[in-house]
């Protein structure tokens, strides 16, 4: 793995695909060096907990990241920067498409106001997601602890 001196632990085999996707997306040399030693920080951490790469998810992403904060590791990324990654090996049929979340009272209600937007009003879409966006924060601050909703109050 060039711009690293360690190892890419479980993830080793991927480290070219990967590479030459970080190029294909257009990043910079710098920025794909840095994905690359995410990507050796995470196989490294796989290595250690014993974890295949078609386990890794979205969800094992977050457990380690916590781990390095948790470590007290200066720089820790977001799980953002994982997305291409994830997306890299979903397409190599490495890993599997994640499930899609249970929907929830408000993404029920986001929803008919969507298609509200969209149907009644005829706006673009760059201001129906703005306009979603708003109401989900909206409506997200006054819901209940346990999750039940106070909306019609």
């Amino acid at each position: 793995m060039s711009g690293t001196r360690r190892k890419p632990g479980r993830l080793g085999p991927c480290v070219e695909g990967y590479r030459s996707r970080l190029q294909t997306l257009g990043y910079r040399p710098s920025s794909a060096r840095n994905k690359l030693k995410e990507l050796g920080q995470l196989g490294r951490w796989m290595a250690g907990q014993e974890m295949e790469a078609a386990q890794l998810s979205g969800t094992r992403v977050e457990e380690f990241l916590a781990a390095r904060r948790a470590a007290g590791c200066g720089r820790v990324p977001h799980g953002r920067c994982f997305v291409p990654l994830l997306d890299y090996l979903r397409d190599q049929g490495i890993t599997a498409a994640p499930e899609p979340a249970p929907r929830t009272a408000l993404d029920e209600l986001i929803g008919r106001y969507r298609g509200w937007l969209v149907a009644g009003r005829g706006l673009a879409p760059a201001t129906v997601l703005r306009y979603e966006k708003l109401a989900r924060r909206f409506l997200a601050g006054r819901a209940r602890p346990g999750g039940r909703s106070r909306w019609r109050t």
